[in-house]
């Protein structure tokens, strides 16, 4: 019983959430067939990991059907229906518990109810309310803008109603504006998912997003709308600079488009800024792997600063810290000699992690903390207690592992990590073509100054044509590091 669906999603609460959850089982209003307030009260007590060996049909039987005899087929079947109820009354809570949180849907139905049964004093008040307020935190997003086309909806239906046409032909034309304006974003935004499934090496297909942009000509629909200073003009430019930085790629585009973020970010919420400073992030990764190296990495560490300062880090206080943002924020705080900022990180903020995780980034982190610090050994030893089930500690470990190999001068071990990570990329499907380049090309690169190293003799002709080959290729991970060793080689 351990493993069934019922437990399984038990487990994914939150101690808050299961408080929660009693009181809803409890309830004849949601809970309107038998009653299950038994059941999830045993079940309760093995709350939160549920392995206590003692959780089986047998028990859970006896516990709500005291005195009666358990037989092994007729018990455990009624204990499995009672549970498939349970199991769906708790879905029935996610999406109970989905609606509550979601407070613009919710003034919206409300506003609705209030015109339908005409009461129009309370529905007035109640718009009035919401128009005042500013506390929009997907303020700017395409979910910000659906929820604006229902509320202009609804007012729409209420000046109809009252026969007021002109309120009823303005807010027919704003909501019009609103939802326009998101697909003109969804549309701007495609080339930032056509990004991401570059990055992961997904197909794309032929879409109506692409189509409808293609004939749009989007230059000058944003030259009309600042001339007439068109209210939706900031929010259009930021996502056609978004679609820019995502098909040109050039630097002028990036600052273009920080500091058009900085000089507009009252007209964001968190949860847009989150994504939008999330893009930026993503274009400096870019730019690090191509050879864009000092300048770009303190950009990332002034982004990832700012964006734990501000609270966007994530979406939101219930979800826990995105593990690949976790290992980018470690990386490049330590790459650039943040060893402080870093330590008072992993302490504060490994917390959130998932914690199926946590452990592993943990000690991914104290790794790459002991080895910016030169202390190879110690790095050695955290890099060793990760556990390679995810894709990104797969490669990373290997590169880290390379350099501390070169450190200590592990012979054996180099080039036998050289051999079984080059096999590695040629099978997995995993790996970015940006990514499989980058690492194939520091294999290669790593093995011509690994052999000079442990040459008798230091030719200088070999180390600059090797320095003038790694400047010059377009793709390759870890080149501060390549270039470093070369320096080193040369005094």
């Amino acid at each position: 019983m351990k493993d069934n669906k019922l437990i399984n999603l038990l487990k994914k609460f939150s101690a808050e959430e299961m408080r929660e959850l009693e009181k809803f089982i409890a309830s004849p209003y949601f809970s309107r067939s038998r009653n299950l307030n038994p059941l999830f009260k045993t079940l309760k007590q093995f709350y939160p990991e549920f392995s206590d060996e003692k959780l089986n049909f047998e028990f859970v039987f006896k516990s709500l059907y005291h005195g009666k005899k358990y037989e092994q087929v007729k018990s455990s079947n009624l204990i499995k229906t009672l549970s498939s109820e349970l199991f769906m009354l708790c879905k029935e809570f996610l999406i109970y518990s989905e609606f509550s949180n979601d407070k613009k849907r919710k003034e919206f139905y409300l506003l609705n109810q209030l015109r339908k049964k005409k009461i129009y004093k309370e529905f007035e008040r109640d718009l009035n309310k919401i128009n005042e307020e500013d506390d929009f935190k997907n303020k700017g997003s395409m979910e910000y803008f659906i929820e604006s086309y229902f509320l202009k909806t609804v007012f729409r239906d209420y000046s109809l109603d009252n026969d007021d046409f002109k309120n009823t032909y303005e807010s027919a034309l704003s909501s019009g504006e609103f939802i326009s304006v998101m697909a003109l974003i969804k549309c701007l935004r495609n080339s930032d998912e056509r990004t991401l499934a570059d990055i992961y090496n997904l197909e794309t297909r032929y879409n109506l997003i692409d189509n409808l942009f293609n004939h749009i000509d989007i230059d000058s629909l944003l030259d009309v709308m600042k001339k007439n200073n068109d209210k939706f003009y900031p929010y259009v430019y930021t996502y056609y600079l978004v679609h820019k930085l995502n098909t040109e790629k050039k630097k002028e585009i990036y600052f273009e488009l920080k500091d058009h973020l900085s000089r507009n970010m009252s007209l964001f919420g968190k949860d847009e800024l989150y994504v939008l400073r999330s893009i930026l992030l993503t274009f400096c990764s870019i730019m690090v792997v191509s050879n864009e190296l000092g300048q770009f990495r303190k950009e990332q560490f002034e982004l990832n600063d700012g964006n734990l300062k501000l609270g966007i880090y994530k979406r939101s206080a219930e979800e826990e810290f995105h593990v690949v943002l976790f290992r980018n924020m470690a990386l490049n705080s330590a790459v650039i000699g943040e060893f402080e900022w870093l330590e008072k990180f992993i302490f504060k903020y490994s917390p959130e992690l998932p914690l199926e995780h946590r452990e592993n980034m943990i000690n991914f982190s104290n790794a790459i903390l002991h080895f910016y610090r030169n202390e190879f050994e110690k790095s050695l030893v955290f890099f060793s207690e990760i556990k390679l089930n995810l894709f990104i500690f797969k490669l990373d470990v290997r590169q880290f592992q390379l350099k501390i190999y070169y450190e200590l001068n592990y012979i054996e071990q180099a080039y036998s990590l050289i051999d079984s990570t080059n096999h590695f990329l040629n099978d997995t499907k995993e790996a970015s073509e940006i990514l499989y380049i980058g690492v194939k090309n520091l294999l290669k690169f790593y093995r011509q100054i690994f052999k000079i190293k442990q040459s008798a003799k230091t030719d200088k002709a070999d180390l600059d044509l090797i320095l003038k080959n790694i400047s010059e290729e377009k793709i390759l991970a870890s080149r501060d590091w390549l270039i470093s060793k070369i320096i080193e080689l040369e005094k």
